[in-house]
């Protein structure tokens, strides 16, 4: 266990989170047992407990059965008093789930939004359950609770979303790039299904085409990418010749054969500066007919032996809605993250 060392209000935010990691991972645990399994004084944790049961994120279950001596009290997370929120918007619905400390969903739907803003839903939301984290997918640029989007370059405008309703609720609410959101989810389910692929040294590239703009979420040794102004991924803005951005190319809605160049120079130019696994490609604007010719094509600019796997993406709206939940978790455990052994 690292030795930590701060101010009295970090050390015990840090030491109640190593509590809420133990109850997490082995269920139930007593005192002695939480003790053991942490390294936490005997007396810091029964402070914590009490403090934890007075604040009902976590309850008791009873007792052990006796040995001869004092039965031990045993605990457990309350999986009724901290639920996250997670939730992107397109045209016409809003995809939301959310889920208990447990990471396990609790409900997960697509709406009809019917006019209702994002503020009403989440209100609406919090009259259910007992939210303690809210995360957001967005097209654009994040920036500290903050959003920019737009169609060129000289002409974004900002939201500052996350900073109004993490004041409102005083409670992290997580902003994420949905191509980011979406390249994460897709990691996680896809190595559900590879049991071989290590999400820890995955390089991956998720490249999405739409009619506003080209986008990549970016995975590099199991870590996304976002660059020094969260930037990294807007590939719409790649200078295409003398033509202007790729996603103006695009929309000049190039023949089949120039856009099955155009679409290959794309994932040479993603791979020869990140060299990933897999490419991903998917969108509503991709034509997913020419797939197969995307790829031959690829060999025309990209060495065989460092050629990544292609895969088209079918449907990335779970992939989209599991990445945001996935680091909305995080945030509602905050304290349990700053452990890096696992509890044996």
């Amino acid at each position: 266990m690292n030795k930590l060392s701060g101010n009295p209000k970090i050390m015990k935010e840090v030491n109640s989170g190593l509590i809420k990691q133990v109850l997490k991972e082995k269920t139930t645990a007593t005192r002695a047992e939480i003790v053991k399994y942490t390294g936490i004084s005997t007396t810091t944790v029964r402070t914590l407990i009490e403090e934890l049961i007075i604040d009902k994120e976590i309850v008791s279950v009873g007792y052990d059965d006796s040995s001869g001596g004092r039965r031990a009290e045993r605990y457990a997370l309350n999986l009724r008093n901290r639920f996250s929120l997670s939730f992107y918007m397109d045209d016409r619905n809003i995809n939301y789930a959310t889920y208990n400390q447990l990471g396990d969903i609790v409900e997960k739907k697509s709406i009809k939004a019917e006019g209702k803003s994002i503020y009403e839903f989440i209100e609406d939301m919090f009259k259910v359950y007992k939210i303690k984290a809210i995360g957001i997918g967005v097209s654009g640029v994040v920036n500290k609770g903050n959003f920019f989007s737009g169609r060129n370059l000289n002409n974004w405008s900002k939201s500052n979303v996350g900073e109004y309703l993490s004041e409102k609720y005083n409670i992290p609410v997580i902003l994420e790039n949905d191509l980011n959101a979406i390249a994460l989810g897709f990691s996680m389910n896809y190595i559900k299904e590879m049991k071989e692929v290590d999400i820890n040294s995955l390089n991956l590239a998720y490249i999405n085409f739409t009619k506003i703009g080209v986008g990549a979420g970016i995975i590099a040794n199991g870590k996304l990418v976002r660059g020094e102004n969260n930037f990294a991924g807007e590939l719409g803005f790649i200078p295409i010749g003398t033509e202007g951005h790729l996603i103006k190319v695009l929309n000049n809605n190039p023949d089949d054969k120039s856009y099955v160049k155009i679409i290959a120079q794309v994932i040479a130019t993603v791979n020869c500066i990140i060299n990933p696994a897999f490419i991903v490609v998917g969108g509503d604007s991709l034509r997913r007919n020419l797939i197969e010719d995307i790829k031959e094509e690829c060999k025309t600019y990209v060495p065989n032996n460092i050629n990544p796997k292609i895969i088209m993406s079918e449907d990335s709206s779970d992939d989209y809605l599991d990445g945001i939940a996935y680091l909305t978790n995080e945030a509602m455990n905050s304290g349990i993250k700053l452990i890096k052994n696992e509890i044996k």
